[in-house]
């Protein structure tokens, strides 16, 4: 592979803003093709009980018979997944969707609204197959179609990589990966680094966070909030671990601050959500405080990876090397802009005051994705006309939509169809909805518990 493409970028990654569809349009888009599938399913249709056989955690079992929300469950997860992407057959669909839109086609004009960066104001004559392309570029979240036939360049020189093991990418410096979680600690080996892993995951979006000074105060805050809320549910292999939060925090605090004086070049892998971007902002206020001397310290973040409809977190991409081959080969320099915007951003985030953390999300800055997630964050504070987190909001509503059902498919739902930038794991998903059945004033009511498995709840009745 040569130097130039696996060298970083110059600058931040192009931040291109795809309109949305809402929570309720992905519902309803979903359940048509849920009925659809299901109704598929019930007519013998060999591909859809295949389906629901390979995907569906039942699906296998004797006597299984689906539901709409069974099918629903296949439906919003194939969303989550990567679909292997052909340049051939894409250039294919660019002229069925020229075609369809010379003819007007409600479908092919809707894409064309919702993606076409003119949106509106294109008009339907005359339309080219620039326009085509255009949208499906768009549509797999990059900005034109020549970024997304630069992606399948990068996926082959991947992809050839990978078929000389002997080859290692980041044996150029003495070089430490950094991540919040171990989902690529295997697969970065796999794909041909030899560099150190180190994991920085502390579950920051909930719980109090004081200042890092002193590092003993910090760690204990943080330890006791996690052993508290967490431990009831940790996975009985992580039971004794987590009984030692509070001094792994701290030996993690440690670490940070002497980290560049042990490598030459400290990559960072982070994605869009807040989770991320909050132990990214975390790094950023101990490294813009280290002497960095002549280490190199190189971002990996993406908030959109072709071949994927919603895109929740690089450790979705893990499955595939080559997949983080090509986020490696697009990585960028952090500058010292960008540092010092992360740091205010953590200093801003662990004061009572909002205020300043909500400034920091408005305009423009070095870190458009920290912003985004800032202010995600700032709407997990009780809202005025309920008093509840938007979590608590999305989830009570589609409890009391799909309901009653168990936490598990609840927490699925929010990440897949409701939640625009999933950022909590299923513990900490458990953790926020436990106030809901536990106080005086309960929204939410068990209806079953199973010790081995999260509750199965149904909602009160009340419209949030």
């Amino acid at each position: 592979m040569s130097k130039k493409h696996m060298a970083p970028s110059d600058g931040q990654p192009p931040v291109i803003s795809i309109p949305a569809h809402s929570a309720k349009e992905r519902y309803r888009q979903n359940l048509l093709l849920a009925e659809q599938l299901l109704s598929a399913y019930q007519q013998g249709d060999a591909e859809a009980v295949e389906r629901f056989k390979e995907n569906h955690p039942e699906g296998k079992q004797a006597g299984f018979t689906p539901t709409l929300q069974d099918a629903r469950l296949l439906i919003t997860g194939s969303g989550v997944r990567i679909r292997r992407l052909s340049l051939e057959k894409l250039k294919k669909e660019a002229k069925t969707l020229l075609k369809a839109l010379k003819e007007k086609q409600p479908e092919a004009v809707k894409r064309l609204l919702q993606h076409h960066p003119k949106g509106v104001s294109h008009g339907l004559n005359p339309v080219k197959l620039a326009d085509a392309q255009c949208i499906i570029a768009r549509e797999n979240g990059l900005a034109s179609w020549a970024k997304l036939k630069q992606h399948f360049v990068l996926m082959q020189q991947a992809h050839e990589h990978i078929q000389h093991p002997h080859l290692t990418l980041d044996h150029t410096l003495k070089t430490l990966h950094i991540r919040c979680g171990t989902d690529i600690q295997v697969a970065i080996q796999d794909a041909g680094f030899i560099g150190d892993f180190m994991e920085v995951n502390n579950p920051f979006p909930q719980g109090r966070v004081p200042p890092f000074d002193s590092a003993e105060y910090f760690a204990k805050i943080r330890g006791d909030f996690i052993i508290q809320n967490y431990a009831a549910n940790v996975p009985a292999e992580y039971a004794d671990r987590i009984q030692y939060t509070s001094d792994e925090i701290y030996d993690i605090e440690q670490r940070l601050r002497t980290l560049p004086q042990n490598y030459e070049r400290i990559v960072l892998w982070f994605e869009h959500d807040p989770f991320d971007q909050l132990c990214f902002a975390y790094l950023l206020a101990h490294l813009v405080d280290c002497n960095l001397g002549q280490c190199k310290i190189e971002l990996v973040q993406v908030d959109r990876f072709p071949g994927i409809k919603k895109f929740i977190g690089i450790g979705y991409l893990s499955q595939s090397p080559e997949n983080l081959i090509t986020l490696w080969q697009q990585r960028t320099n952090v500058s010292s802009e960008m540092m010092a915007f992360g740091a205010r951003c953590w200093q801003a985030f662990t004061t009572d005051d909002p205020t300043e953390l909500w400034m920091l999300s408005q305009g423009t800055s070095p870190l458009p994705l920290m912003q985004q997630a800032m202010l995600r964050m700032l709407k997990e504070l009780p809202w005025t006309m309920n008093g509840l987190s938007l979590t608590e909001q999305l989830a009570l509503e589609i409890i009391a939509r799909d309901g009653p059902l168990d936490m598990t498919r609840a927490f699925h739902f929010l990440n897949t169809e409701s939640e625009s930038m999933s950022f909590l794991g299923d513990i900490m998903f458990l953790s926020a909805m436990r106030p809901l059945w536990q106080s005086e004033v309960a929204a939410l009511e068990v209806v079953s518990l199973n010790i081995n498995a999260p509750p199965h709840v149904a909602a009160d009745g009340t419209d949030y």
